[in-house]
């Protein structure tokens, strides 16, 4: 009998943890773009991308969320000199692996932006 209530005790603790850990884990569902790299992103390291490069989104709708899912830090911010006057402007902090950035759009347009530490990787939002 006791060997039975401790095979019991046991499933649910195993039950119970892996059902945590689905829980806390972040998906690709949950970002709108994802930021990659090859753990290095040397100068103009091609597999250092905003994927997908472009994304649409409506104004004062959900919010945009990036997820970094490479290995070094990457940020998030508006490239002033290719967007039109007017357009909300954004930057994110250092965003490290598994970290995520958003930006709710609030005017319409196309907004052109970068990762400050890598110039070269870029990415669109298109409002509508």
């Amino acid at each position: 009998m006791t060997w039975k209530l401790i095979a019991i005790v046991v499933v649910i603790l195993i039950v119970v943890g892996v059902a945590a850990y689905i829980l806390t884990q972040q998906t690709t569902a949950n970002a709108n773009v994802i930021i990659q790299d090859d753990t290095a992103c040397g100068l103009n390291d091609a597999s250092c991308l905003f994927n997908p490069a472009s994304y649409n989104a409506t104004v004062n709708g959900a919010a945009v969320f990036w997820r970094n899912d490479g290995g070094v830090n990457h940020t998030v911010g508006t490239n002033s000199t290719l967007n039109a006057n007017g357009l909300d402007t954004f930057t994110s902090n250092s965003i490290a692996h598994g970290g995520t950035y958003s930006h709710t759009f609030t005017v319409k347009g196309t907004y052109h932006y970068y990762c400050t530490i890598h110039a070269w990787m870029k990415g669109i939002i298109n409002v509508n």
